[in-house]
């Protein structure tokens, strides 16, 4: 970088930095705020009201933990109680204030690392949690999805009952723009939304790629965070997430060189802003960072994680990252599902709430040193959290969950109640002692809770005796494997109920490619219910793959 280089940015870092902290206007005089780590409610546009009605008010919430062994417990060290967070409340107005048209902004506090956690300026532990955002450049990609500009997206992140702490803003590169017009466009407006909102801000160099010889230039990355590192080294709302998905070559050790020298020039001009450090095969290295940690201060170690990774158990999930996360600072700054189906891709996000996402939220809820983003706050890419006409995705999406997540409020699984939970069932066959019949109605939609058929049934047959006869509005069947794909679930299938009148068809499936399909019940009473199926699947072995037979009634 020549001295003019530096000249320049120098120059541009002044700019943005008035113009984040003051709004372009002259400095105002404000008095110190207190610091904040996890706002728990926000104001719900974009500029706050005037300072004088604003009161930050510091509260020691304690997080949602699962009874004993539902999850696993929290390491001894960190109690839920001790991550703290901060609300920004309006003050009450006499009748003879009215609001100013505009707000100092709410303040946040440097976040930095101490041992295996995230903390404010105080080193009071923090667990972020936030959502991702569309990155702005595509988005314009689906026209019938109804885009909404990114600032009114962020803005519906912290109101009407979303209480994002932070934001993760992806950064796309490729493309005719330089690295200056690109920030310019896709960066400076929202990180000054962030600071009017008092939230946090992911910068997030968002490359899906190989790095080095095969992939990206290290010349490139380091161009992007030269120019990007220095302009908001000095605005405590900004976090810097070096490279989203760095692929191949699958080696720490290679990563690390590739990485270390870019990290060790963004420290050379931002020397206290937190860093999220990625890794190869996806970002899902954190256990060889625990390893063998990037040299530097304030670094924590990001992990991507889906359900094509298998169960949301305490096992599976402290192998993958929960391990490492009791030595190094540890975020998910990504994961998601949806069942299979429109919203979700083909192999890697398909999972429901009932069997993936409650689990993991049980898993996360007790370990509150682990930080975390959703994947993702839109209506086009998937796992998307809303339908094309931005309407809440429930149930068994990702939407609502989230939504109520981040609220700290409950979330029933949608398939552990209903008419049909601990009924008698019977199959025509099991594949093991493990996986009978009852398996079908126990209410539990994780992989250990499913009834299998067994191999060389070509017509599984199960069938439900509800304990009374019972108006049924919708009969919901869950199929599949979590971590697999759609090839797992039922392919050639009926639903039947039983009346006074006797069996009828409630509906039948052709080719299904989903993993949960409705019907609706008929206007009289049912005793029983029952699947028939032609084609158990598309894999092998070829077995009836249930979850659960959830019986709604009317």
């Amino acid at each position: 970088m020549t001295e003019l280089d530096r000249s320049f940015n120098e120059e541009r870092r002044t700019i943005v930095l008035r113009n984040i902290l003051f709004g372009g206007r002259a400095p105002q005089p404000t008095s110190p705020a207190p610091p904040v780590s996890r706002p728990a409610a926000r104001p719900p546009r974009r500029h706050a009201l005037a300072a004088a009605t604003l009161a930050l008010v510091v509260a020691g919430l304690g997080l949602v933990v699962p009874a004993s062994g539902a999850a696993g417990a929290a390491p001894a060290d960190i109690a839920p109680a001790a991550v703290q967070r901060a609300k920004v409340a309006q003050a009450a107005l006499s009748p003879d204030v009215a609001p100013a048209a505009e707000a100092a902004p709410a303040a946040v506090s440097r976040l930095g690392t101490s041992g295996n956690k995230i903390v404010n300026a105080a080193g009071t532990p923090v667990q972020l949690r936030g959502v991702s955002v569309l990155a702005p450049r595509h988005n314009a990609e689906c026209p019938e999805c109804h885009p909404r500009p990114i600032s009114d997206v962020i803005d519906m992140t912290v109101s009407d009952g979303w209480q994002s702490d932070v934001v993760r803003l992806p950064v796309t590169v490729w493309g005719s723009l330089s690295v200056e017009d690109n920030v310019a466009q896709y960066v400076d407006p929202y990180v000054q939304q962030a600071v009017d909102l008092g939230i946090y801000i992911i910068v997030d160099l968002h490359y899906v790629s190989d790095y080095g010889s095969t992939g990206v230039p290290q010349s490139t990355v380091a161009e992007f965070w030269d120019y990007v590192a220095p302009l908001y080294a000095d605005v405590p709302n900004v976090i810097y997430e070096v490279f989203n998905e760095p692929v191949a070559p699958a080696s720490w050790a290679t990563w690390k060189a590739y990485i270390q020298p870019v990290v060790d020039d963004i420290r050379a001009v931002a020397p206290d802003t937190l860093l999220l450090m990625g890794g190869p095969q996806w970002s899902t290295y954190v256990n060889q960072a625990a390893a063998d940690p990037i040299a530097g201060n304030d670094i924590a170690y990001v992990y991507h994680l889906y359900p094509n990774q298998g169960d949301a158990t305490a096992a599976n999930l402290d192998a993958k990252f929960g391990n490492a996360a009791q030595q190094i600072p540890v975020i998910l700054t990504e994961f998601g599902w949806n069942p299979p189906g429109e919203f979700s891709d083909p192999t890697v996000t398909q999972g429901t709430t009932s069997g993936w996402g409650i689990p993991l939220r049980q898993y996360l809820d007790a370990r509150p040193h682990i930080s975390w983003t959703a994947w993702i706050f839109d209506n086009y890419w998937k796992p998307q959290m809303f339908d094309h006409d931005w309407n809440l995705l429930g149930g068994e999406h990702q939407g609502a969950m989230i939504k109520a997540w981040l609220a700290d409020q409950p979330y029933a699984s949608p398939c552990a109640d209903h008419a049909a939970v601990g009924a008698t069932a019977v199959a025509s066959s099991s594949n093991s002692a493990t996986t009978g019949a009852a398996k079908a109605v126990d209410g539990d939609c994780t992989n250990a809770g499913r009834w299998l058929s067994a191999a060389g049934d070509t017509t599984p047959t199960l069938t439900i005796t509800l304990d009374a006869p019972t108006v049924v509005d919708q009969v919901d069947v869950y199929s599949g494997f979590i971590g697999g794909g759609s090839v797992n679930v039922l392919r050639d299938f009926t639903v039947e109920v039983h009346t006074s009148a006797g069996w009828q068809q409630a509906g039948a499936f052709d080719d299904n490619t989903l993993g949960l399909v409705s019907v609706s019940g008929p206007a009289a009473a049912v005793d029983q219910v029952r699947l028939v199926i032609t084609d158990p699947s598309n894999y092998t072995p070829d077995v009836a793959r249930v979850f659960e037979v959830a019986v709604r009634a009317g």
